[in-house]
């Protein structure tokens, strides 16, 4: 009995101190990637190719910083602040590298394909002076399984729509998607995409649970969606179902249908964009100062405490966690949080985390049942 009582304190303290190092190595979620715009086209000419190319880089880098406010607010802060674009003389200042692909050029001409990187703290400095309240954190990423519907047979693994998700175009949006075959099952060009032995486009059509959560735990999301689009009379229709699997049952919601003439590509980024608008929305903060809250969090496992732990860290209102107690099975943290409680709430049931209010506890947080 003494053997076993040590080995379990051995176990206990092994856990307690595994959990301490996530705590002190943890930081909140990275927002740098939705700083980034890419695949911005340019086409200038000039009465040299060296005066086409700065003509081109900065009408490329006003262009991406236009696309860059409109990810970051809402349409109605923008023209409430009167600031519908960043002024060019800003927009140098806030630039902070460029990559450049597909260059071609003649002696009066210069066409490339552009992705400018800004400076966080610029750009956020520049929208407070201004008043304008932006969203900078990412959501949750999905993964896409992109179904094709061509008459009643329906196509996954290739063409066009395939393409447009595998791209990676979408994944510095504030709802960033990952597109299936992104990831390669091994090394080498001819390794096969990551779960192509796993779903199917009828799997997919059916909403095989056990399928799609494999496919979710293959590329470390929690939640899928299976978009379906189809093609008629020269327009382009989508619509899907997001699985949300942060807790031991699936949730299901819809994506909100689109359309267009304008390709797949298009409609992909319609469909992003209402996404990206609908979770500003959730988030978004107009003035206001912060307030603290302290946290129970309730765990019965390493696993468990490390996923809450990333929720309430990444979360966008959560301007600063402090770890106050921890043990091997629960954590008591006080947060320091822009917003309402209630977007507070929100926000941390969609990365995975139940906050409730509970008499005798206060606030806590458990994963999602």
């Amino acid at each position: 009995m003494t053997h076993m009582t040590n080995r379990m304190r051995a176990e206990a303290a092994a856990l307690l101190t595994a959990i301490l190092c996530v705590a002190l190595l943890a930081h909140p979620a990275s927002a740098q990637d939705v700083f980034t715009v890419s695949g911005i086209s340019v086409d200038e000419r000039a009465g040299t190719t060296s005066e086409a190319q700065a003509a081109a880089f900065r009408s490329g880098q006003n262009a991406a910083a236009r696309e860059l406010l409109e990810r970051l607010t809402l349409p109605e802060d923008r023209i409430d602040a009167g600031l519908l674009a960043f002024p060019s003389d800003a927009v140098q200042e806030m630039v902070a590298g460029l990559q450049v692909s597909d260059e071609r050029r003649s002696s009066n001409r210069y066409i490339a394909t552009l992705s400018v990187n800004f400076d966080p703290r610029s750009v956020r400095s520049y929208l407070r002076d201004n008043n304008v309240a932006f969203v900078d954190a990412q959501a949750a990423p999905v993964l896409v399984v992109p179904v094709v519907m061509r008459g009643e047979e329906a196509g996954l693994w290739g063409g066009s729509w395939y393409d447009v998700w595998r791209s990676g175009a979408h994944a510095n949006a504030l709802t960033p998607f990952i597109g299936l075959g992104s990831l390669s099952d091994g090394e080498g060009e001819d390794a096969p995409p990551l779960g192509r032995g796993i779903v199917s486009a009828s799997s997919a059509l059916d909403g095989d649970e056990s399928v799609l959560r494999e496919l979710a735990s293959l590329y470390g999301v929690s939640r899928v969606a299976v978009i379906t689009a189809r093609e008629g009379e020269g327009i382009i229709r989508a619509n899907g179902t997001v699985y949300d699997f942060s807790g031991p049952d699936a949730a299901r919601s819809d994506i909100e249908a689109s359309a267009g003439q304008g390709g797949f590509a298009e409609v992909a980024r319609r469909l992003v964009q209402t996404e990206q608008e609908n979770w500003k929305r959730q988030v978004v903060v107009r003035g206001g100062g912060a307030s603290e809250v302290t946290v129970t969090v309730l765990y019965s496992s390493l696993d468990q405490w490390r996923s809450l732990q990333q929720a309430i860290t990444g979360a966008s209102l959560v301007s600063d966690a402090r770890l106050d107690a921890v043990t091997t099975t629960g954590a008591v943290m006080t947060l320091t949080h822009r917003g309402e409680r209630s977007q507070l709430v929100r926000e941390l049931t969609q990365r995975g985390a139940d906050l409730q209010e509970e008499r005798g506890l206060g606030w806590v947080a458990r994963p999602r049942s």
